[in-house]
């Protein structure tokens, strides 16, 4: 390719390169995001079966909880 044409081109080949840098940080922001979501709803419904299951007494002797899971929300 001559001297013109790779200078014609630069930019194309750098918008590109960093739109896909952009894109996959985007992408990990957004994964790890959704993970502290996904553990903080864990957190909140074992804190839930736990304190139900305290105040229903429903434990057995090993301390295992008797609660049944409640239907999880996928939102």
């Amino acid at each position: 390719m001559n001297l013109v044409g790779r200078t014609v081109l630069a930019p194309l080949v750098r918008w590109a390169e960093e739109s896909q840098r952009t894109a996959c940080r985007n992408a990990m922001v957004a994964s790890t995001a959704l993970a502290s979501r996904r553990q903080e709803a864990q957190e909140t419904q074992e804190f839930v079966r736990t304190t139900l299951a305290r105040r229903s007494g429903r434990t057995s002797a090993t301390g295992t909880l008797h609660v049944p899971l409640v239907a999880q929300h996928r939102g």
